[in-house]
């Protein structure tokens, strides 16, 4: 019988599919054995540094096939990997080396100096391996005691460094921080895995036990299906390694990852048309307006892509708006999967094809889930009183070194143990909810609760509008007032930014209670997001914080 357990399984199926494809990344391609006996020598040369069961080992990487490597050799010595966020500088990157205790990090090159610098305030770090991406190391980053060369360790391959898995090892994600500093989310890894087998039910599979995945594999790939996903979004957040990568690679299929560093969505669409990809993985619209965008000017210009291949669409983390959708339903004949939830756990979820309706920001509620009103108390479906979501699908072991948040967060709800991140919603019938946003985020303006998101999703509608950001800024009268920085589409209109933006708000007045439109709007050239597209609530509040 297989563990449930990614390297067991992984290893399982590159025996098994050993010629097919499992990585790529421009003109490099990666077979299933390569891919097996890439991450063999790199579990070899973290034993010889002792790694061993539930150490952590870092990975400061863009996406790239070392990413994945890197991580199925850490899950070859039964080792925890720990996703470190390339855009984090010295101290955020400390904090995460010590946080984790992270024995090893294996980073590109061209983000080095970051770990060099902060080399004595990260004792736990016993190597660094350096991933080459065409930047040169400096003269004071050369290979030595503590930097060694991802080509150095793959020189060596001692089967006796692979160590069979557990269904009780853990796997580690940590969050974004976007409530204060990441957390490290824990889950088993034999729960963690079978959650991730849930993607065989976007692709229209059976989902599989651990010991049979490799007869369900063989039965699809015998009728010509076969999975090859674009992960777009980056591999260090869970929407990305999780809806991108586990699940591709849990079907026995290829992954491929885009070299440019930052998002180009003719790049995505380029690859996808050249590699036949039937799936691609975003983050709401920061991700799929530009792939709007860029398939209308293909169009336009009589040379649409071929995407015929394509079948899913699936994004996680934040809202994706109905327009756009519908937008990208014009092109492309595929399903679009909305997945609701956090790394703590999933809650919803809304797929939408030709002809079907859709609705911004309402889902249909996965088994087990429930909304909590702010008197603890469980509010029945249907029901119109706001609540916390609470989910009860593979809810996490809690967050790595910190029981605290981790009793606030993972609780007991009717003797079934629930996690709650702090979304809100309220039920739109006995099935679906309509998600309001994060109640750390929510604004109280004059004794009125306000979503950010909510107000967000309705500015953006409006066709002037690319992007926008939404926050409470302090006020005398009202305790605080809703503001708003928006992106406005580029146009040839001889009206200024401001009048433009007073359109905008006319138009919401039809959509919105009066209480929440913005009291301000200012306008700015680009709307700042994380790498992986989620709000970057704190650059709003400070560019609205300054004098207009």
């Amino acid at each position: 019988m297989t563990t449930p357990h990614f390297a067991d399984l992984f290893v399982a199926i590159g025996g098994a599919f050993g010629d097919d494809p499992a990585l790529a990344h421009g003109e490099r391609k990666f077979t299933w054995t390569e891919f097996v006996e890439q991450a063999q020598r790199f579990a070899t040369y973290l034993a010889s540094v002792g790694v061993g069961p539930g150490d952590r080992v870092g990975l400061l990487l863009y996406n790239s096939p070392e990413y994945l490597i890197a991580q199925f050799g850490a899950f070859l010595r039964r080792a925890v990997p720990v996703n470190m966020n390339y855009r984090y500088l010295d101290d955020e990157l400390a904090y995460l080396c010590n946080d984790s205790g992270a024995m090893v990090v294996v980073s590109n090159a061209s983000l080095m100096d970051r770990l060099q610098r902060i080399r004595l305030r990260v004792p736990t770090v016993r190597s660094v391996v350096s991933v080459d991406d065409s930047t040169p190391l400096a003269p004071s980053l050369a290979p030595g005691p503590w930097i060694v060369t991802w080509t150095e360790c793959q020189r060596a391959h001692d089967i006796a460094a692979i160590l069979p898995g557990s269904a009780d090892d853990v796997y580690m994600l940590y969050t974004g921080g976007t409530t204060g500093m990441p957390k490290g989310v824990m889950f088993a890894m034999g729960d963690f895995v079978q959650r991730m087998f849930t993607g065989y039910l976007y692709r229209g599979w059976e989902v599989p036990a651990a010991d049979n995945v490799m007869v369900r594999i063989a039965f699809h790939r015998a009728a010509g299906d076969r999975r090859t996903s674009i992960p777009a979004c980056p591999l260090m957040h869970g929407t990305g390694m999780w809806l991108g990568a586990f699940y591709t690679h849990l079907m026995g299929g290829c992954v491929i990852t885009l070299p440019g560093r930052s998002f180009r969505p003719d790049e995505l669409w380029a690859t996808a048309e050249r590699e036949g990809a039937d799936s691609v993985t975003i983050v709401g619209d920061a991700f799929a307006r530009p792939m709007l965008n860029a398939l209308d000017a293909a169009s336009a210009a009589g040379r649409p892509y071929d995407l015929s291949a394509l079948r899913i669409i699936q994004s996680s983390g934040v809202m994706w708006s109905a327009e756009v959708q519908s937008g990208l339903l014009r092109h492309l004949d595929v399903r679009l999967v909305d997945s609701m939830g956090s790394t703590e756990g999933g809650m919803a979820k809304r797929i939408v094809t030709r002809g079907t309706s859709m609705e911004t920001a309402r889902f249909e509620a996965l088994p087990g889930t429930k909304l909590i009103a702010e008197d603890g108390t469980v509010v029945p479906r249907g029901a119109g009183t706001p609540g916390r979501v609470a989910a009860s699908a593979v809810v996490p072991l809690g967050y790595f070194n910190d029981p605290v948040k981790s009793a606030a967060t993972f609780v007991m709800i009717d003797g079934v143990r629930h996690a709650m991140a702090g979304d809100w919603a309220v039920w739109a019938d006995e099935h679906s909810f309509t998600l309001l946003g994060r109640g750390s985020n929510c604004i109280n303006t004059a004794g009125e609760k306000v979503y950010p998101e909510e107000v967000e999703e309705a500015l953006k509608r409006h066709p002037l509008v690319m992007d926008c950001l939404v926050v409470g800024l302090p006020d005398a009268r009202f305790g605080e007032i809703v503001t708003a920085a928006v992106s406005l589409v580029p146009s040839e209109d001889t009206r200024t930014d401001s009048q433009r933006a007073d359109e905008v708000l006319v138009d919401v007045k039809s959509w919105l209670a009066s209480f929440k439109l913005p009291r301000k709007i200012r306008v700015v050239p680009h709307v700042e997001r994380a790498a992986n597209g989620k709000a970057d609530y704190l650059w709003a509040r400070e560019t609205l914080s300054q004098e207009w």
